[in-house]
């Protein structure tokens, strides 16, 4: 029988038995997979729940970042599928006169066979071979060797993460009050989009901001007029720009929202927002929301008073970010097919 990947992670002492308790209640809630909720909640590395993967599966994991890439392997994998499946062409191997046949690729853990069999039928080859790669390295590569991007060097753990706007801890929890009954109260200003651009191609150092307070409109307009598939709202402006940098990046239309449009955001949007700013709001969204937080242990139970169907950990990890933001895209895409058909 197929060892558990939280036996293996508690066995290597990457987790201990309270987080995995932790770990394991959170994925029957949110039903998001066990390695990445232990990477979401800093309960260690991405590259330990990889490792714990492969031996898992019995599929040898690869550092993708420190592996080269052949630029003439692309045509074996057309960019749409190398995205859709997550997979990267590395080299191709063979014995005798024909050292061709197999070609060996990158894939996002756990090894599925139905991305192999894609890879087959588009590039032609009889035998694939599989290595297991983060998804964080996966985009990166994908970037590389398709889009012609730099090689970006691995952010230090701790520096590259979006900070949180320094809340008022005091403040007043109002989940379940109507929007009509906050009228009086303060809420976060919708914060503008900066107009200065970055002169680097690395994520801005943001540092906490404290936020504006100007009272809410008791029957905000909808104005979203363009539907924009990810909406940013509640944060500082350094912040704002950096999560609009990195998410306009990776393809998604994105905007930084005032109150009024997230309140008409519908289901096919997703509302990145701080905790508390969703708190002060007091409504339930049609949008998908995804919230960061500071303390999952604490702040999990509020997550789930206001509706979020998403949980980051503070300082926010641009990759981790991504991973949420597509998973909540795609679950809200399925439900829109699936009630138009």
């Amino acid at each position: 029988m197929k060892k558990r990947l939280g036996d293996i992670l508690l066995a290597r002492g990457v987790v201990d038995s309270l987080q995995l308790q932790s770990a394991l209640a959170y994925q029957r809630k949110w039903g998001v997979a066990l390695g990445q909720v232990v990477v979401d909640q800093r309960f260690c590395t991405a590259e330990a729940v990889l490792s714990a993967l492969a031996v898992q599966s019995g599929v040898e994991a690869v550092d993708l970042d420190a592996q080269p890439l052949d630029a003439s392997l692309a045509r074996l994998i057309p960019y749409k599928v190398a995205e859709a499946h997550r997979v990267v062409p590395l080299r191709l191997e063979g014995q005798g006169p024909r050292r061709d046949t197999v070609l060996v690729v990158a894939l996002a853990a756990p090894a599925s066979l139905a991305t192999l069999d894609v890879v087959k039928s588009v590039s032609g080859k009889s035998r694939v071979v599989p290595l297991l790669a983060t998804d964080a390295a996966l985009g990166r590569a994908i970037g590389r060797l398709y889009r012609g991007e730099p090689a970006t060097p691995q952010r230090r753990p701790g520096m590259e993460g979006f900070s949180l706007p320094e809340w008022e801890e005091s403040l007043p929890l109002v989940v379940g009050t109507s929007l009509a009954e906050l009228t009086d109260m303060a809420a976060p200003e919708p914060v503008r989009e900066p107009v200065r651009k970055s002169d680097s191609a690395a994520l801005p150092m943001l540092a906490p901001l404290e936020p504006t307070w100007t009272p809410m409109p008791a029957a905000p307009e909808p104005r979203v007029t363009v539907r924009e598939q990810v909406l940013v709202y509640g944060w500082g402006a350094d912040a704002a720009a950096g999560l609009v940098q990195v998410l306009g990046g990776a393809g998604f239309t994105v905007k930084v929202a005032s109150t009024g449009d997230v309140c008409a955001a519908g289901e096919t949007q997703v509302v990145v927002a701080p905790l508390p700013a969703m708190e002060v709001l007091a409504q339930r969204l049609r949008a998908q929301v995804l919230v960061a937080g500071k303390a999952p242990e604490r702040d999990l139970p509020r997550a789930q008073a206001v509706h979020a169907r998403g949980f980051v950990a503070a300082p926010v990890d641009p990759d981790l970010l991504l991973r949420a933001v597509r998973r909540l895209s795609r679950a809200s895409e399925e439900a829109r097919l699936k009630h138009a058909s």
